[in-house]
């Protein structure tokens, strides 16, 4: 999987109301559940894979009891966790810059 691409909120509504995604809240639970302590919500999207446009994603990312910050993208359907990577940060806590 190289990575996701957003898609619309009114497209992420329809296919959250027709069952082929799970709702977010139950997508946000599994992916705290990966982190001891963990909550979540510090963004959440829908979108696609850019492998399979036929496959939906959740990203978000979730803080962790120690503070530390995990972006993670899961399977919107089954609520598989595709990727689950700490987020470097600078002695401030502040997110380190990509190179």
């Amino acid at each position: 999987m190289n990575g996701m691409r957003q898609i619309e909120s009114d497209e992420a509504s329809r296919v959250v109301e027709s069952g082929s995604v799970r709702p977010p809240g139950e997508l946000l639970r599994a992916a705290e559940a990966r982190h001891a302590g963990g909550r979540g919500g510090l963004g959440l999207e829908y979108g696609r894979d850019e492998d399979d446009s036929a496959r939906y994603l959740f990203s978000t990312e979730v803080e962790d009891g120690d503070g530390a910050v995990w972006s993670m993208i899961l399977d919107a359907r089954t609520g598989d966790v595709l990727k689950d990577e700490r987020i470097p940060v600078d002695d401030e806590g502040a997110p380190e810059e990509s190179a």
